[in-house]
């Protein structure tokens, strides 16, 4: 069979989830959420997305942006996904070289693509990629959440609908705690439009779910889940305030919002993080996650 790149079509949307769902089980993939991100991402971002078709199927995707939200505007960001059944075929190459040449056209510099370690490491590293980081990410069954921990003085906690109206607060606290996470590119922070439109209103977000921790009656963090809206959910974030950090109420909010989330018949939830996030993998260790999968992240200087 011939293989054949070209351009994504919308159609091609709901096979690319599948594909996705299949590599990355840990992700919620939703294919209201390609659609989504595909309109609205910036278009200083210069964002595509290939097909590969072998004898008319699409088996595999890529994608290819330049990295719009960072002072390192020459950064491009690379994905390539391959249905499993279909690997050691050349696909993934080819979707590669559809997404880097796109890039190098864009003006990018540097390229940045990441997976699973067991997966990524020897395609990456014979595309002339380097490792820069590495993830974690974490699978917990809900039914076996520890007994919540004592209510932190002054702690109460709102559900991020409460928000619904003016969610100006989830955005200053999103801004500020993102700013502290491990990266491999610096990243700007957002105007709040652009946070509304990419953040607020991303479709996986359950607003009723995640939640904004005050301490004495001011902001002090939030906890952002993703959510398939039946028994699956994803961290987005967990974050605090740098002068409320190591007083346990990061480690409250999110027991809580576990609690809550079981409450209303989820059973699976999901997370990563940075390798050097030492007091977030802490917490998620308490909470009793378990490891799943390691990603790598890469580099290439063109």
């Amino acid at each position: 069979m011939s293989l054949g790149i070209r351009p994504s079509r919308p159609d091609d949307l709901p096979i690319a989830a599948g594909i996705r769902s299949r590599v990355f089980p840990y992700e919620i993939s939703a294919v209201e959420a390609f659609s989504w991100r595909a309109e609205r991402t910036p278009e200083q971002a210069r964002f595509r997305m290939f097909v590969a078709e072998l004898g008319g199927r699409v088996v595999g995707y890529s994608t290819a942006m330049l990295t719009w939200d960072s002072t390192r505007r020459d950064q491009g960001q690379i994905v390539v996904m391959v249905d499993p059944d279909h690997r050691r075929a050349g696909v993934g190459g080819a979707l590669a070289d559809a997404a880097e040449d796109h890039l190098r056209t864009a003006g990018a510099t540097v390229l940045q693509g990441g997976g699973p370690i067991s997966e990524a490491d020897g395609f990456a590293r014979r595309r002339g990629y380097e490792r820069a980081s590495t993830s974690r990410h974490q699978e917990l069954d809900l039914t076996g959440l520890p007994t919540l921990p004592p209510v932190p003085a002054g702690v109460e906690l709102r559900p991020m609908a409460d928000y619904a109206d003016d969610p100006r607060i989830p955005h200053t606290l999103d801004e500020a705690v993102s700013a502290d996470e491990p990266s491999d590119i610096p990243i700007d922070a957002m105007p709040y439009d652009t946070w509304l439109d990419l953040c607020w209103h991303e479709p996986r977000l359950d607003h009723d779910l995640s939640v904004v921790f005050l301490v004495d009656g001011r902001p002090a963090g939030i906890v952002a889940l993703q959510s398939d809206r039946r028994t699956r959910l994803v961290s987005a974030m967990t974050g605090t305030l740098r002068e409320y950090r190591g007083r346990g109420f990061a480690k409250y909010a999110k027991a809580v919002a576990l609690h809550r989330a079981r409450e209303r018949g989820f059973r699976l939830a999901y997370t990563a993080n940075d390798e050097t996030n030492a007091p977030m993998l802490a917490i998620n260790t308490w909470l009793g996650y378990r490891h799943h999968t390691t990603e790598a992240h890469y580099a290439l200087v063109l």
